[in-house]
């Protein structure tokens, strides 16, 4: 780390954040953007949308895999070098995918560009843990999360724009420049902030040691409780993100146009409460924070699902809106603050550690959501019952796993 890298308060300056949230940001982009060339890319490529789509899950299990190797590594041999393998594995990926010509190589390669993104993205949160700690990691945490909501608000708008000037190839020269971009931040701008003892004492360690931090991390049950609790409450999210279509344009029969509103207006109900938590976190530590909004939570699933048995099918759209949007909103007081929770207990293995907490969002959150959709009968109890059911799960693992009432000990930081 330069030298001169803190201000004369000894702090971190004010630019790395915004810096660490671009970086972040990779993801949702190169997710949502081309959501809209879908159909296009299926035309272009001769085959249906649903197979096209197969490159949307094959991200996402490439990303998390990405994560789950670059913790380890960027402890190993330091957040910018594995920074810098997943941008170049993400940038040369995405030179490949503007010549494909078969849907199969456009689910191979988006694998490789998620693993590379995983890598790349994974080094953020690392960082954070390496530089900051309590409040200020939590409140770090939520500027980095207001960029992680409003990156999929944005990137739809972009790739329709994009598309209006060309075909579906636009959207991936997009994402290339912008994988160039985050090249020069990583190489240029963000710090090492692994020391050069620490890797060579972890690289003196046998290989196959890379991944005892999981053990470790798997041995530490309050840890454990605030992962698992955010898991849940992410498959409470993907629950909503996967039956979204269903409920807003089948249901309750709202027109393709309107549609990006109702669903943004809970995305802009978490970045209004991301917000607040910065605020919060002046006065409470991030473990009450988290308790009250998990809280929270449970009672506005418990009144959408009130609704819609209280309804049934003649539910009105605004009964169902109001909860749910409150219901999402509170994630922006959960998320960023059950992460500064957890990754407090692993500030010697916090690439690791951060690389699981990423993960497990993706794949739990995954899994209980398609689960609720596998499962709906037509109407929309399953899907109130399921985001009811993850919330409960969530704060019982807080309160009871976590024991988010009592602070986190010195002597219990690994």
């Amino acid at each position: 780390m330069p030298p001169n890298f803190f201000d004369a308060d000894g702090r971190p300056p004010r630019w790395l954040a915004p810096c660490l949230a671009a970086l972040v940001a990779l993801t949702p982009f190169a997710i949502d953007t081309y959501l809209p060339a879908i159909p296009a890319m299926a035309v272009a490529l001769g085959v249906e949308v649903a197979q096209v789509q197969h490159s949307v899950s094959s991200y996402l299990l490439g990303f998390a895999l990405g994560q789950l190797f670059g913790g380890p590594l960027s402890d190993r041999w330091g957040r910018i070098l594995v920074g810098t393998i997943g941008l170049s594995v993400f940038i040369v990926s995405t030179t490949l995918i503007l010549f494909t010509n078969s849907v199969e190589m456009l689910v191979a390669l988006r694998f490789f560009q998620a693993a590379g993104g995983g890598f790349a993205t994974v080094i953020c949160g690392a960082i954070v843990r390496d530089l900051y700690h309590g409040r200020e990691a939590a409140r770090i945490m939520s500027l980095i999360a207001t960029m992680m909501l409003i990156a999929p608000m944005v990137a739809p708008v972009i790739g329709s724009t994009l598309l209006t000037f060309g075909d579906w190839h636009a959207i991936f020269i997009f994402l290339l420049v912008y994988g160039l971009a985050m090249m020069v931040l990583v190489r240029g701008i963000l710090p090492e902030t692994v020391s050069r003892f620490r890797r060579a004492r972890r690289q003196r360690q046998p290989r196959r040691s890379m991944f005892q931090g999981y053990a470790e991390i798997f041995r530490t049950p309050r840890a454990l409780g605030f992962l698992f609790g955010q898991a849940f409450v992410s498959g409470c999210m993907f629950i909503y993100i996967t039956t979204a279509p269903f409920v807003f344009m089948e249901h309750f029969g709202v027109s393709p146009q309107t549609f990006p509103i109702l669903f943004g207006s809970c995305v802009l109900g978490l970045v209004i409460l991301v917000q607040l938590n910065i605020r919060l976190l002046k006065v409470f530590e991030p473990r009450q924070i988290l308790l009250a909004g998990i809280a929270l939570q449970l009672v506005f699933c418990a009144l959408l699902l009130g609704s819609t048995l209280y309804y049934g099918a003649q539910q009105p759209l605004l009964a169902w809106m109001i909860p749910l949007v409150l219901a999402m909103a509170t994630i922006g007081l959960i998320t960023p603050n059950s992460a500064a929770c957890y990754l407090e207990f692993f500030p010697s293995i916090s690439g690791t550690a951060n690389a699981l907490f990423g993960a497990s969002l993706f794949i739990f959150g995954g899994v209980l959501g398609g689960t609720v959709s596998a499962v709906h009968t037509g109407t929309l109890v399953p899907i109130a019952l399921g985001m009811l059911c993850c919330s409960a799960a969530a704060l019982c693992l807080v309160l009871f796993v976590a024991k988010a009432r009592r602070p986190i000990e010195i002597s219990e930081r690994k």
